[in-house]
């Protein structure tokens, strides 16, 4: 990660066409958060095909989100010194390899190996686009520029996740992963050909200073906040395709569609989140939050019901979704003393909400219950972001 001089932010934006470069940087970050959230969609044929369970297939989004929490961090920090341009390509190349490895994976163990290559430079990469996205625009314009580039998520579970889960039904799982592979290889080099006349050598900060940005209760509190809260949405999300088939009854031909219903609620409970937390943040919060806990509870008495479960995939999304904003905004002011690494934080949090999510799914489904139990342990969970964001307000008013 860069930061640069006011100098070199001038010359950036005189050299480099931003609407161009932030436009593949949204399609980059796009492809990375398709290959992250695709195993929920063919999480069955992954079971059937390398022959382990549901539960058990299920555990590749833990050890995808666990290696980001931790690899991402330390991989930021061991690259502060990297060009940009080397930085991007080698990053990416690790996301290809990754990629082919899995769509080639003859078994579970290799293909936990070839998660771990893919899911390294996630946090990284994500981090390095959103500051490359800032310093190609004034500050008055940053706002909308990260907006821009994090609509790539959004995109992935609208677009990605869906097309993926169809080519994978279509064609095979391993088809998903490969076509990634030759996508994002792609827009890579495109994204290093907009962006290589912007490439400062380095930053120069104190890197042991910003590490103890995790010892500040504050950072703390948003981190496990965050990580509390979007696990109650993916103990839910990561089975979501077993849950439909099996428990709803929706056919697996209609999976794809009912991904995109989600996937559109996404992008309106975001877009709502972000307009709202700029006005209120913590009530934006506890709105949400109260919102996505009560939205499971319904998914988990009504869910049962095909046309339920497919129209409430909508609220679903967008009550999940709207929480990423105001939670993103907290957790970046909480570390805001710590610049260089305020965006992998972010991430990680978001990370660690993936992996308990997961395990907390597994360990359900492993105890012999059926999918049908999982909303109603999403519901718990959010009812416990709602108490934690509670206490956590508590705390700071009687510090100040």
């Amino acid at each position: 990660m860069v930061v640069e001089t006011p100098h070199e932010l001038t010359t950036t934006a005189r050299s480099t066409n931003a609407n161009v470069a932030i436009i593949w940087m949204l399609l980059a970050v796009f492809g990375v958060g398709t290959v992250e959230y695709l195993v929920a969609g063919v999480l069955p044929d992954i079971s059937t095909d390398l022959g382990v369970s549901t539960s058990t297939a299920g555990l590749l989004v833990t050890i995808y989100a666990v290696t980001v929490v931790i690899g991402g961090p330390l991989l930021t920090i061991a690259t502060t010194r990297v060009p940009r341009t080397p930085l991007i390509a080698a990053l990416m190349a690790l996301f290809v390899i990754g990629n082919i490895g899995t769509a080639l994976a003859p078994n579970f163990a290799t293909m936990v190996i070839f998660r771990i290559i893919t899911a390294l430079p996630h946090a990284t990469f994500f981090a390095l686009c959103l500051v490359l996205a800032t310093s190609l625009v004034a500050p008055e314009f940053q706002g909308r520029v990260i907006a821009r580039v994090t609509l790539g998520l959004n995109l992935a579970t609208v677009l990605g996740v869906p097309l993926g889960t169809l080519i994978g039904t279509q064609l095979g799982w391993r088809w998903s992963f490969a076509i990634i592979a030759v996508f994002q290889l792609l827009v890579t080099a495109a994204l290093i050909a907009s962006t290589r006349n912007a490439a400062p050598s380095h930053q120069t900060g104190n890197v042991s200073s910003e590490l103890r940005v995790f010892t500040r209760g504050p950072v703390l509190w948003a981190i496990g906040l965050t990580a509390l809260s979007q696990a109650a949405l993916f103990v839910v999300f990561t089975y979501i395709s077993p849950y439909l088939t099996e428990h709803a009854g929706i056919s697996v031909s209609t999976v794809t569609v009912v991904l995109f219903v989600f996937g559109v609620g996404s992008v309106v409970g975001n877009q709502l989140g972000g307009y709202y937390a700029d006005k209120d943040l913590d009530k934006t919060l506890y709105i949400a939050l109260t919102a996505l806990a009560l939205a499971l509870l319904a998914l988990f008495v009504f869910g049962g019901t095909s046309w339920f479960a497919f129209a409430w995939m909508f609220v679903l999304g967008a009550t999940g979704f709207s929480i990423i904003p105001p939670l993103a905004s907290k957790l970046i002011g909480a570390a805001s003393e710590a610049p260089h690494l305020a965006a992998t934080v972010n991430i990680a949090g978001f990370q660690l909400a993936n992996a308990a999510g997961a395990w907390i799914g597994s360990i359900a489904l492993s105890g012999g219950n059926s999918v049908a139990v999982l909303p109603a342990i999403g519901a718990v969970l959010a009812a416990g972001a709602v108490l934690l964001l509670f206490v956590s307000r508590r705390t700071a008013r009687s510090v100040t």
